[in-house]
């Protein structure tokens, strides 16, 4: 089974008051330890990014943390239906 690697930022709305991950569609790995070396070294530039994100789509939230999350093929098939969870 195919696992892959996402950019991932947890991202509090502060509307709602949820907890959310938000997933980065054009940069994933096949290896978390590749991933988490991305992260580290671009820490700012996808922390800066997303904001900018935020700001174009009108979205109240805050990021409490950023990282890699592991997804199976099959997860990853039906988070596409949820287009909510992946982001730019």
């Amino acid at each position: 089974m195919a696992k892959f690697f996402f950019v991932t930022i947890m991202m509090l709305n502060l509307d709602t008051g949820l907890v959310v991950p938000k997933y980065h569609q054009q940069i994933f790995f096949y290896d978390r330890v590749k991933c988490e070396t991305y992260v580290q070294q671009n820490f700012t530039a996808l922390k800066n990014g997303f904001g900018i994100y935020m700001d174009t789509f009108g979205i109240n939230g805050q990021i409490q943390s950023l990282g890699c999350t592991e997804i199976s093929r099959e997860e990853l098939e039906k988070m596409l239906e949820d287009s909510s969870t992946i982001s730019t």
